[in-house]
């Protein structure tokens, strides 16, 4: 993931609550501080850690699906009427 820097807010994975780094680790191995929104801080390993996603990665993942729905369209397909009598 990458060395976290004071003042990034990232994402706690088992949670998905945003959180801001108050001293990063000099090590992986070490806690890192971070404040939650309701001003306890607590500390966090850096696997336990996630970066927000920018813009772009959403687009990316907007574009992919986007292409990706047509095939399931054709593999599931319409299906015919069926009467009701």
């Amino acid at each position: 993931m990458g060395q976290l820097a004071r003042g990034e807010i990232v994402v706690e994975r088992l949670t998905g609550t945003r959180v801001i780094v108050i001293r990063a680790a000099p090590t992986v191995e070490d806690a890192t501080t971070v404040r939650f929104p309701d001003g306890r801080m607590e500390d966090r390993f850096e696997f336990e850690l996630a970066r927000l996603q920018s813009f772009f990665d959403l687009m990316r993942d907007l574009a992919t699906a986007s292409l990706e729905w047509p095939a399931y369209a054709v593999e599931y397909g319409p299906r015919p009427a069926r009467s009701l009598l």
